[in-house]
């Protein structure tokens, strides 16, 4: 992999008219797969619970305080918000690139910093781009001392801590001194400074409320979006539910930044940015695992007469989706799976599994042999259910 030269924007589409955030609904897990999907991670991060996630839409309430939390929960970043996107700055300061908070009057924030609406808003990929693109520098988050009493803080730890210590195990994994780690910068402002509400995006980004809207709409960027094709010599099947999968936008900003620290440090990826799927002989190649995985990690592919279930390590998010939804139990999710069993990353898909296939006589299904049966499970079924009711109704006549 290589950073991106030239990002990709992302176009996405607002949950209420006029208003910051913005939903991508193909890359929602519960969205692609209403039924069988369990990932709730922007709507149990909401600090006002104004997010509610239903089968067929996700509804945002009044009550939403724009902090941009529940996008930087998202795996998939599948919701975005203007406003926390990293720009290049400047690696000749020697001064830490500080991230202050919207609330805080622009005057008192300090020179060169970076603003955002919100510290917890900074998903671990993002506050991973601000170390990849302040080089030498530190990075620190400013912590004013509002968090307890603001909306979207709450008691309890700073809204940023879980992202941010995520952010620093994986950097401390690759081999990061403890000055190249992203830290919390305890500068206290009097309480009666903060304003009640986050400021809205017009008051900070200089633009007329139409024109910045329209940018929403149109411009909504993420730092990095690039999808690996698939090997030209095979054919992904496609199941009957299944959407086309896309890249998690925030698995990419983390290994993109992730490998431009590394290459400017001299440090190696870590191991635990990627997992391990394990299948046991108990699979009867339902291929619910491949269906239901959002990003394409699992896929499964036709190599002549065979079927073969396919595993990309770059891809995973590790959402457990996969594990939950298999009928038979068959698969395991492995964290950190390399790094405990010391092999080699693999640079390329690996396969997990390969079956046989047939084609029903009967109804011309594809189905797979794996007890030399001459019917497809469906076909056999109706076949056993005819001969026991022929059974019934004749068989005890003499």
């Amino acid at each position: 992999m290589s950073p991106s030269k030239a990002p990709l924007e992302l176009k996405y589409l607002p949950l209420r008219s006029n208003h910051p955030l913005g939903l991508q609904e193909d890359a929602c897990m519960p969205l692609r797969a209403p039924r069988y999907a369990t990932c709730r991670a922007c709507e149990d991060i909401c600090p006002v619970q104004a997010l509610h996630v239903e089968e067929t839409v996700i509804q945002l309430q009044d009550q939403c305080v724009r902090c941009g939390r529940c996008a930087a929960a998202c795996p998939m970043g599948a919701l975005g918000q203007p406003g926390f996107s990293v720009p290049e700055v400047s690696r000749k300061e020697t001064r830490p690139l500080s991230v202050d908070c919207w609330k805080v009057p622009a005057k008192l924030t300090p020179d060169e910093s970076l603003r955002v609406p919100c510290l917890g808003g900074l998903s671990p990929g993002r506050i991973l781009e601000l170390v990849a693109a302040a080089g030498p520098r530190a990075v620190e988050l400013l912590d004013r001392g509002w968090c307890a009493t603001c909306g979207a803080g709450g008691a309890g730890e700073h809204p940023a801590a879980v992202n941010l210590a995520l952010a620093r195990t994986l950097l401390e994994a690759a081999g990061s001194g403890a000055d190249r780690l992203p830290r919390l910068r305890i500068l206290h402002l009097p309480a009666d400074l903060m304003p009640a509400e986050i400021p809205p995006p017009v008051s900070e980004n200089k633009m007329s409320r139409r024109s910045f809207f329209s940018a929403l709409t149109a411009k909504a960027t993420v730092a990095v979006d690039q999808l690996r094709p698939l090997p030209e010599a095979e054919t992904r099947r496609r199941r009957g539910f299944e959407r086309e999968p896309v890249p998690s936008r925030e698995r990419q900003r983390v290994l993109f930044a992730m490998e431009r620290i590394a290459q400017s440090a001299w440090l190696a990826p870590p191991p635990g940015l990627f997992q391990r799927v394990e299948v046991s002989a108990d699979c009867s190649n339902h291929q619910l695992c491949a269906s239901i995985c959002p990003t394409g990690a699992l896929a499964v592919f036709e190599q002549g007469s065979r079927s073969e279930l396919m595993f990309d390590t770059q891809l995973c998010i590790g959402c457990s989706e996969c594990r939950a939804i298999c009928p038979s139990g068959a698969l395991s999710l492995l964290p950190n799976g390399y790094a405990a069993s010391g092999e080699t990353l693999p640079d390329r898909p690996i396969r997990l599994t390969s079956f046989g296939e047939r084609s029903c006589p009967e109804c011309g299904q594809s189905y797979t042999d794996s007890n030399d049966a001459d019917l497809c499970p469906q076909c056999e079924k109706r076949r056993n259910l005819a001969s026991s009711a022929f059974q019934s109704l004749f068989g005890s006549r003499g």
